[in-house]
């Protein structure tokens, strides 16, 4: 069986500060995860909640932008409504939810902590030819054709 980037979870460490000489690891922090994806193309990234009472969370995300300058933008959630961020990114670095902790690279960006799953995404996503989402897509688009 494969294994898939999705199927893997790291998880941070109590103190995870970017300043040199300062105390680095301790116990682990279920609270702050991690995930190694680029965003191809360079696009924005987008939020949402899988809770309507999602409304007055905030989130901070940091990342480089095409020429390789870190960037960052904080977008206020807005239930289960997709929140579309506007800075454009090729990678995303680090991102803090309303009631983070203070031992990461972000600071809590204000707000009332998320109680719904929260999703930042990839406004577009290129998705390989004959991948299973696309054949699920173009079987959908073709509903009520006969199937060999």
């Amino acid at each position: 069986m494969s294994v898939l980037p999705s199927d893997i979870v790291v998880y941070g460490a109590a103190n995870t500060p970017e300043a040199d000489r300062a105390i680095i690891g301790g116990s682990v922090d279920f609270t702050r995860r991690g995930a190694f994806y680029d965003i191809a193309p360079a696009g924005s990234v987008d939020v949402i909640s899988s809770s309507a009472a999602d409304t007055a969370t905030k989130i901070t995300y940091y990342g480089r932008d095409p020429t390789g300058v870190i960037q960052s933008q904080t977008l206020s959630l807005n239930g289960q409504t997709w929140v579309i961020g506007s800075q454009s990114l090729e990678r995303l670095l680090y991102a803090a939810l309303s009631g983070a902790t203070a031992n990461g690279p972000v600071a809590n960006p204000g707000g009332t902590p998320a109680l719904g799953d929260v999703a930042l995404a990839a406004h577009s996503c290129i998705l390989p030819a004959g991948s299973l989402t696309t054949d699920l897509i173009i079987r959908t688009a073709q509903a009520g054709s006969a199937k060999s």
